[in-house]
């Protein structure tokens, strides 16, 4: 009885927790939701001239964007129930908001020295 015991705790261990998947998909919507916006602000609502400065933010900020989806692909994928996948695309997902976020930094700055 005990084998079966242990056979059953191994695999529930194998799984997520009900809710973490949706949950990281909520997150990577939100964060995506906002960096396009930002994206959407800074391109074509921002005043000034495009410089090569607000050029790479821009960059900066569509390659987290772009990093998020894969996050959100993943996350969206039936294989991310189980940890080492889902912790790897919490990974991704942070990595692509660290870069979204230095990217809006950055652009911030840009659009402080430009003046505009």
């Amino acid at each position: 009885m005990s084998k079966a015991n242990n056979r059953d705790a191994r695999v529930e261990t194998n799984t997520l927790p009900a809710g973490y998947r949706q949950a990281v998909v909520t997150a990577i919507a939100l964060f995506l939701t906002l960096s396009i916006a930002f994206l959407r602000f800074w391109s074509f609502e921002a005043p000034g001239s495009w410089t090569p400065a607000s050029t790479g933010a821009a960059i900066l900020t569509g390659t987290g964007i772009m990093i998020q989806l894969i996050a959100l692909f993943r996350a969206l994928d039936v294989r991310d129930e189980f940890p080492p996948r889902y912790r790897l695309t919490v990974r991704i997902f942070f990595a692509g908001i660290v870069i979204a976020i230095i990217g809006a930094t950055i652009s911030s700055i840009v659009l402080a020295i430009e003046g505009g």
